[in-house]
């Protein structure tokens, strides 16, 4: 499980990456959990999530290593 929060006014659009593909998102939620199921190597990657309103654009990524 990976985990993303944001708070912001107005409401950010909440948004998990994979590279350049949009794994999942959500307009207006606080959390936007990304679940993994029965990960493999074909899994590892780098996920971003990102949080963004008219205001601006905040990101976070994290590195998936899969053995």
């Amino acid at each position: 499980h990976l985990g993303c929060s944001a708070e912001g006014r107005p409401a950010p659009l909440l948004s998990w990456f994979r590279g350049e593909q949009v794994l999942r998102e959500e307009p207006g939620a606080a959390a936007l959990p990304l679940h993994l199921a029965q990960v493999s190597p074909r899994d590892s990657g780098t996920y971003t999530c990102v949080a963004e309103n008219r205001h601006g654009r905040h990101n976070r990524s994290l590195e998936l290593h899969v053995a």
